[in-house]
């Protein structure tokens, strides 16, 4: 069973926020049933915008699962990873392994607008949808050793 933790944060896209938002660290967990409701999740394809410190934002499309029912957003830890590996790959930049934050999504023209002649950070928050909520699972249960020492041989 997953234990839901939430966390909040100030308003920083102009746009009304959309989604409750978990990214997912578990690698070998893809989460196809909803961590919440138990229905199956979805996919969809959207525009991730991406703070990368020290000061660049960025957007991915990236697709994302999604649970119609919770309105819940999951994107995977490690492919969001890899993309800012290899985005900031090239020898004079030093912001591989930097933190960064999903910060929330924009829509898709504006993302594709934004392919053809780069926005400018102020554009970017103008177009940003943050996240309603952003969520944390953690993975209880399982295969827990009992807590009694078994016996021992005579």
């Amino acid at each position: 069973m997953a234990k839901q933790k939430k966390e909040t944060k100030a308003q920083l896209g102009k746009q009304y926020p959309r989604y409750r938002f978990y990214l997912n660290p578990y690698q070998d967990l893809r989460w196809t049933m909803c961590p919440q409701c138990k229905n199956k999740m979805h996919q969809r394809k959207l525009p991730l915008v991406i703070h990368v410190d020290p000061a660049y934002l960025l957007s991915l499309n990236k697709t994302c699962r999604y649970c119609p029912h919770c309105d819940l957003l999951i994107a995977h830890q490690n492919d969001v990873e890899g993309f800012l590996a290899a985005y900031f790959s090239r020898p004079d930049l030093e912001i591989v392994g930097n933190d960064y934050l999903v910060v929330g999504t924009m829509d898709r023209a504006i993302w594709k607008r934004g392919i053809q002649q780069p926005l400018t950070v102020q554009e970017t928050l103008d177009a940003l949808h943050d996240f309603k909520d952003v969520v944390t699972f953690q993975l209880t249960g399982g295969w827990v050793r009992d807590k009694t020492r078994p016996p021992t041989k005579k």
